[in-house]
């Protein structure tokens, strides 16, 4: 038993020190720290982020092909707006896409995760004509995309009490 007394401040010091900072909700490797900030209303979509929203929809790529191959590289996520009731602040994400696989970096407070999906631009077929979307194997927050141009890329669900998110191509 004497043994036994003298590993317990051992075993309870390799404890202590292996023990992480829990408070930190940065990402590794990302460089990007979600604040809620209830004072700007961040959740709402501003002048720059409605400007940027309209060119795009105006220079949107019109194939699938053209949405495939500029998809590849990062996205930064620049833009974002609550439904109906802003309550959240701009989420930190980060896109990096490849030929055949996406990895998304996100932190909003809530969710906070670093995952990897397979990837396909999708044509819908909708009673006011077609358009295209990214395609994951379910559905994950913050990638409701279906608005792709040369820099940026975007969803807007807002109208239906839902999220924007728009993305701006950094390499």
């Amino acid at each position: 038993m004497q043994h036994f007394a003298g590993y317990i401040p051992v075993v309870l010091l390799l404890m202590l020190c292996s023990c992480g900072n829990d408070d930190d909700n940065q990402h590794e490797g990302s460089g990007c720290e979600f604040v809620q900030v209830d004072a700007n209303m961040d959740g709402l979509i501003d002048e720059t982020e409605q400007a940027l929203i309209s060119s795009c929809r105006v220079a949107a790529f019109t194939s699938k092909a053209e949405i495939e191959s500029h998809l590849i590289g990062e996205w930064e996520l620049i833009g974002h707006g609550e439904g109906w009731i802003p309550a959240i602040s701009q989420p930190c994400a980060r896109i990096t896409v490849t030929d055949s696989m996406l990895t998304f970096d996100f932190d909003n407070g809530r969710s906070n995760f670093i995952e990897t999906y397979t990837w396909e631009i999708e044509e819908v077929a909708w009673s006011g004509g077609t358009y295209f979307r990214l395609k994951l194997p379910s559905y994950v927050e913050g990638l409701f995309i279906t608005n792709f141009c040369t820099d940026y890329m975007f969803g807007d669900a807002t109208p239906s009490d839902g999220n924007m998110y728009l993305y701006e191509k950094v390499k």
